[in-house]
């Protein structure tokens, strides 16, 4: 069983705060979803789990509602939206675009479908899901789990993307599902820099020395002129939701899991597969 977004987030609201706090460092991984909203021309968007000073950076021209599982009341002046897996309260057929980043390795299985399946209704016709998402047996989930669990008070156990995610968005509603892993730069000033936010953001304690050491060695750390950047991978998924209702649904068709590596720059009841049950 994975860490359970409560035992996470509501049982250490200081985590939810630091996505409200200066994230800089990773605008690349929110750059990289922005720039697809903007081809789309998307107004009405929706952000769940809650992303907010880093979808503030980009997001200047469009609507942004913000949504997540756990509010703490400190955080009134966002405005978000308390909701559930199935996005309870939130409004159907209203968004034009939905971006989650890295918010559904802490739910089950069911509970992936389940929300996976409710951004679909929460969606227009001809809306797109947005994702970015840690995978199964990628550098970052070693990171999270092998160091950041064994330094935080809540332990870290994520439930990441599996190779046949694509067929479960596709069996929540979606079309056009595409699906590429993406390695983000994080940026840093300087090691002190990397330390103070990477403790801060993960809600870390752990010397100093051993954070660096296991960062480089994990993910690795790029040094530069000016300043330095550690590689931070992530799947990008992007799906649509579809316009006319297909003539013959094929919801048991495997798409092919296959995906590139490059650097950031219906009302029939439907089951998830048998890795998401």
């Amino acid at each position: 069983m994975p860490t359970t977004y409560q035992e996470r987030f509501g049982n250490h609201d200081d985590l939810i705060h630091a996505y409200a706090n200066d994230n800089s460092p990773r605008v690349s991984e929110i750059q990289h979803l922005y720039d697809a909203i903007q081809r789309l021309k998307a107004r009405r968007i929706l952000n769940v789990p809650f992303e907010g000073n880093l979808v503030r950076l980009v997001a200047t021209n469009e609507h942004v509602t913000f949504a997540d599982f756990v509010v703490p009341s400190t955080l009134r002046r966002w405005n978000i939206h308390k909701t559930d897996f199935g996005l309870t309260g939130i409004r159907k057929n209203h968004f034009n675009a939905v971006i989650s980043i890295a918010g559904i390795h802490h739910l089950t299985d069911d509970q992936q479908f389940e929300f996976i399946s409710a951004t679909r209704k929460a969606l227009m016709v001809g809306g797109h899901l947005f994702m970015a998402e840690v995978t199964t047996g990628s550098p970052t989930s070693r990171f999270l789990d092998g160091f950041v669990g064994r330094y935080t008070p809540t332990g870290h156990v994520g439930n990441y993307l599996k190779p046949d995610f694509v067929r479960m968005v596709k069996l929540a509603g979606y079309q056009k599902i595409r699906r590429e892993t993406v390695v983000h730069d994080w940026v840093f000033r300087d090691t002190e820099h990397l330390y103070a936010w990477m403790t801060t953001f993960f809600g870390i304690s752990v010397p100093k020395t051993d954070l660096i050491a296991q960062v480089d060695d994990i993910l690795g750390i790029n040094k530069r002129s000016e300043c330095l950047s550690v590689n931070w991978p992530l799947d990008f998924v992007s799906a649509q939701v579809e316009r006319r209702p297909r003539r013959r649904p094929s919801p048991y068709r495997e798409d092919k899991s296959g995906r590139s590596r490059r650097r950031a720059n219906s009302s029939a009841p439907r089951t998830a597969p048998a890795s998401y049950r």
